[in-house]
């Protein structure tokens, strides 16, 4: 639980002021809610995808590089996800039980998600990581470029393309066919994400996830989770889980759909 003490003054103060989500964020902690629905859309036990939330913490080349990246997003005073954030580590344990060969991002920026992405693929020894994002210095430290908080030593299983994901997402899908996985991180609007999961899911082979990022922002994912008739879709911590159907439906009926736990 070592995770849970990292960046503990933010985590107090947020508290403090979001009481009622505090508690609820409490509640399903000590349910292990996010687990379980984890073990439902991949297959692994409970306790196992449990296992798997403090190895990016443990790990200690990665952990001292989420050190180094939190001292300089402070010192600049930038505006970063929390690097310690469970919605991260979500996708972290998602990755980890799917045992995914190929996996495709949308949007890199510092390289938070790619870098935790990675982590599992090293320690799940198989798979390769096509991210798509775009070089804007915005939103990035002074002299750093795309995806600099990946650590070099995770690079070989990294395949990173510059430029707009409306441009190059329907190639690269094309090129690898069949796809495992695929994470929406780029342009969070409404009209985007939805284009986003059209353009992928298509890819996705049955039983594959599609994983969104701040998936509570607009009502994109549930309309898209409502359009396939996803039979296990939800939004835990912010990030939308969406497993690709991969049996009939019974009599015709769409199956029941839960989105829920929305930030």
């Amino acid at each position: 639980m070592k995770w849970l003490f990292q960046n503990f003054g933010e985590r107090l103060r947020f508290t403090l002021r979001n009481p009622r989500y505090a508690l609820s964020s409490l509640h399903r902690e000590l349910t292990l809610a996010d687990e379980r629905f984890l073990s439902t859309v991949t297959g692994a036990s409970v306790q196992r995808v449990r296992t798997f939330l403090g190895e990016p913490i443990h790990t200690p080349e990665f952990a001292a590089r989420l050190r180094d990246a939190d001292a300089i997003f402070r010192d600049l005073k930038i505006q970063s996800a929390d690097l310690y954030a469970k919605k991260v580590l979500l996708q972290y344990m998602a990755i980890r039980a799917v045992q995914p060969e190929t996996v495709v991002e949308t949007g890199v920026a510092n390289g938070v998600s790619s870098a935790h992405i990675l982590l599992a693929l090293q320690r799940n020894e198989r798979g390769m990581l096509h991210s798509i994002g775009l070089n804007d210095p915005q939103y990035l430290p002074l002299g750093k470029s795309l995806g600099w908080i990946v650590p070099e030593s995770l690079k070989s299983r990294w395949k990173l393309l510059v430029g707009d994901s409306r441009h190059l997402l329907p190639s690269l899908l094309a090129t690898l066919g069949t796809i495992d996985v695929f994470i929406h991180d780029s342009l969070h609007t409404y009209d985007h994400m939805l284009w986003e999961y059209r353009t992928a899911e298509p890819y996705l082979r049955p039983g594959g996830l599609l994983i969104s990022d701040d998936a509570a922002w607009n009502s994109a994912f549930p309309e898209f989770c409502h359009e396939v008739s996803a039979r296990h879709a939800r939004i835990l911590r912010g990030v939308g889980f969406l497993e690709k159907n991969s049996l009939p439906q019974i009599d015709g009926q769409p199956p029941s759909r839960r989105h829920e736990d929305r930030e």
